[in-house]
């Protein structure tokens, strides 16, 4: 058995017809390209259909559902705006509300002071004003008592006198003893 080794420098002739040409320049074969390219495509269909396909479905649908979570977080922060905005418009109206009340009991609670005072001052008044009606009736009364001892006391003095006789004596000494009962 020989072996023969084929030289890097064969002759064009020894080479297979197919080789010819700007592929059999680079190192092609048109048959195995061709072969290669047969299967690259078969490949390239069975992994498009099998698994390009359903990732591109899983990724739509994961596409999807983010987009109706983005959708539910926007909604979701909406409503809480809104609700945020309802809850400071009715902290808002309980706060004038409730200002209002104070206002309003303030207002009362003057008034009723102010009553009161008022109030107090009439029965002040009327308290000095019987004090001095009493003050002025019982003065009354002491002069209309004293009016009337000092008539007795004259009447007496007076029928003494007539009795006794006056001198200018005992004149003085009964106008003392009238002084002196008067006091």
């Amino acid at each position: 058995m020989s072996l023969a080794i084929e030289s890097p420098t064969a002759t064009a002739s020894e080479q297979p017809a197919s080789d010819t040409g700007v592929l059999g320049t680079f190192g092609i074969r048109g048959d195995l390209f061709a072969a290669q390219l047969v299967n690259f495509l078969l490949v390239l269909i069975v992994l498009w259909r099998f698994v390009y396909k359903p990732i591109l479905a899983i990724l739509d649908k994961r596409e999807a559902a983010i987009a109706k979570s983005m959708k539910d977080v926007e909604d979701i922060s909406a409503r809480m705006k809104a609700a945020e905005a309802e809850r400071s418009a009715m902290l808002a109206s309980v706060l004038k509300e409730s200002q209002a009340i104070i206002e309003g009991a303030m207002k009362e609670t003057d008034a009723r002071k102010n009553e009161m005072l008022e109030a107090a001052k009439r029965e002040v008044e009327r308290v000095i004003a019987k004090g001095k009606e009493q003050l002025v009736a019982e003065r009354e009364a002491s002069l209309t008592a004293l009016r009337k001892d000092v008539v007795d006391i004259a009447v007496r003095a007076a029928a003494k006198i007539v009795t006794e006789g006056l001198t200018e004596k005992k004149s003085q000494s009964l106008a003392e003893e009238v002084v002196r009962k008067m006091t």
